[in-house]
Parts: C-alpha cells; sequence; structure tokens
C-alpha cells in the first residue's frame, strides 16, 4: 500500500517488523472454512499507529481472550494487506473505501465490517507562509502526488468546484516516505494527508501550516478511511466467531475513547520504537479518541448514504465503470441480531 503510506506519513517508524512471511498459513485454513479454534489474523495496513489503537487494546485488555478468539494483529506485506484476505490467507485487514472500489468492481470477495474512524480525516497541508487555505488557492502551486487515477481526480473535483483550476496546479512527485520533510524542504508546496498523524507530525516538528479537510468542500469525500475488511468466505462460514472478534475490537476501541493516554501507551508498549515520539503518539491519540465515532455506542457502523455517495462520485467521475450502491460494506457484525 505504497501510496498510502506516504498519506499517512509513517515512513519515519522502524521497518523492524518484517517478518510476516509466515503469518498467512493458519489463516488461509480458517478463511474459507470453520475456525473456531485457529489463530485469527487481522493485517495492518501499515507499522502500527494511532489507527490501530483500538486493535492493540482489545488485545492487551484481553477482550479478544473474554470472547474466546484467539487474535494475532500482523504486519502487511508489501503491496497491500488487501490481498491477503481476497485471497483467503487473512480472515480481516484494515483498509480504505477509496481503495476498495477497483477491487470491489473486480469482484474481489471483501467486505468492511466496521468504521475505525467516523468521518474522513484527510485534507490538504501547505506551508502557512503560502497561504493556502482552500482548493482553487492550489492554483499555481506545486502539489505532491503519487500519479494515482483516483487521488487526481479527487483533486479536480477540490480544485474545480471551488473555483479554481486543476490544470494550473502544478503536480510533482512525491517519492517521500511522510509529506512534511518535501514540504518543510520546499520540494512541494502542499500534499494530502490526514491530519492525525501528518498534521500533528508537522506542528511536533515545528513546521508553521495550514490545512483543510476535502469533506468540508466536497461532502461526497466523507467516505470511510481507514476501515475493518473481512473475507466474505470466512465471514459466510465464520459469523458467530467474526462477531466475536468485531465486538471485542468495538471494546477496544470504546476504551481508547475513553482512555487516550493509557490507549497510547499500549500503543506504544507493542510498538516500542514510537517511544522516542511519545509525546506525537500521545497528541495523535487524543485527537483520533474524538474522531473515532460522535457517539460511543455507534463505533464501527458505517452510513449507507456516505458510502454509496462515494462510490457514485466514483462511477460519475469514470473511476469506476460499475455501480457499487450498498457493495462491499455491511453492520451485522456489530450487532447482537
Amino acid at each position: 500500500m505504497k501510496k498510502r503510506t506516504k498519506m499517512l506519513g509513517i515512513g519515519l517508524l522502524a521497518a523492524s517488523f518484517i517478518g510476516l512471511a509466515a503469518c498467512s498459513h493458519s489463516a488461509s485454513q480458517s478463511s474459507q472454512k470453520k475456525a473456531d479454534n485457529k489463530k485469527v489474523e487481522i493485517i495492518l495496513d501499515w507499522t502500527p499507529n494511532t489507527n490501530h489503537t483500538g486493535l492493540y487494546v482489545a488485545k492487551d485488555k484481553g477482550y479478544f481472550k473474554d470472547a474466546g478468539v484467539d487474535v494475532d494483529i500482523k504486519l502487511p506485506p508489501e503491496d497491500s494487506s488487501s490481498d491477503l484476505v481476497i485471497n483467503g490467507k487473512a480472515p480481516f485487514a484494515v483498509y480504505f473505501q477509496d481503495y476498495m472500489a477497483k477491487k470491489l468492481e473486480k469482484g474481489a470477495g471483501i467486505t468492511a465490517v466496521a468504521a475505525i474512524v467516523e468521518h474522513n480525516t484527510s485534507g490538504i497541508i501547505s506551508r502557512k507562509e503560502d497561504d493556502i487555505k482552500s482548493p482553487k488557492a492550489l492554483d499555481g502551486h506545486k502539489y505532491g502526488t503519487w500519479n494515482d487515477p483516483t487521488e487526481l481526480a479527487m483533486l479536480k473535483t477540490l480544485v474545480d468546484s471551488d473555483g479554481g483550476d486543476f490544470n494550473k496546479v502544478e503536480k510533482v512527485p512525491n517519492n517521500d516516505s511522510n509529506s512534511i520533510t518535501p514540504i518543510a524542504n520546499k520540494v512541494f508546496d502542499a500534499a494530502w494527508i490526514y491530519y492525525g498523524w501528518d498534521g500533528l507530525l508537522a506542528k511536533s516538528e515545528g513546521v508553521d501550516t495550514n490545512f483543510f479537510y476535502m469533506r468540508d468542500f466536497v461532502k461526497d469525500f466523507d467516505y470511510y478511511s481507514p476501515v475493518i475488511i473481512a473475507n466474505n468466505d470466512y465471514l459466510k462460514n465464520n459469523k458467530e466467531q467474526a462477531k466475536k472478534v468485531v465486538k471485542a475490537i468495538k471494546k477496544g476501541y470504546q476504551y481508547a475513547m475513553d482512555h487516550p493516554d493509557e490507549a497510547a501507551d499500549i500503543l506504544i508498549k507493542n510498538a516500542p520504537e514510537l517511544e522516542k515520539k511519545k509525546d506525537f503518539v500521545h497528541e495523535s491519540q487524543h485527537y483520533l479518541s474524538k474522531a473515532y465515532a460522535s457517539d460511543k455506542d455507534k463505533w464501527g457502523y458505517i452510513d449507507a448514504k456516505r458510502w454509496n455517495a462515494f462510490y457514485k462520485w466514483d462511477k460519475e467521475h469514470g473511476v469506476l465503470k460499475t455501480d457499487l450502491t450498498d457493495k462491499g460494506f455491511t453492520n451485522d457484525f456489530l450487532t447482537d441480531k
């Protein structure tokens, strides 16, 4: 998930977790048939960060154990956490609604079973001196891009709908592990980031910035990012176990909402390389603990209207050729029914 990792800006974390090669064997057995006594693996989208805190809290507090499930939280392979789930080699992973679109269109057997964050917290960050406070202000500035078709289509909609001219935005390749360093070094002027990590990282490193949320300018961009996806065969054949896993995860995020500092310490305990960024991690956790859900009891629930609105935008702007209305998500594993 190289393009997404640049958005998260977590390349500063050590790559010392590499060792996923053996993680998929037991999960490949469990995703296609009954897995009541099998270890359940959850594949992260990148190295541990505050998007993942609730997972580690659920593990640390024994919520998975109390539910009668044995869960391992694993690092992703080189390309994408979704591939292991699509191929039936892991039952769960952290992923993103926007990146699910093309996979679903190609028939991937995956479903989002919970939204980790209620609203899209991504947006455009820039140096304060450039005074980029809205999309149209990107005219004449350098934007750091991964040249992803969906990314560029979204940027065009943002800029043009705000009265700017997308063609006047200079696109500069963004090959850095995070976007703050090249912005500070004036490699480019603006980039698409998640505020809860890169935005606060800029603050912690003393880089003065402006930031605006994409959802504030195009309501269709208030999609779900990140989400927890699951293999469809696994869900079909292991419904009760899947419910136990998802409800334990929910409990973990709910605890993180109420106890952000303790939750941040649990994350750091499980990702000790974060210790050197402890104050930043705590600030990020305080931000996300408020963003996970506005109603703690409704954590994880996906609003069909918002989900469908983004895929409708995808189709209207040529990103998709297929109508994905009501496709790729469910709230069934969050309920007691």
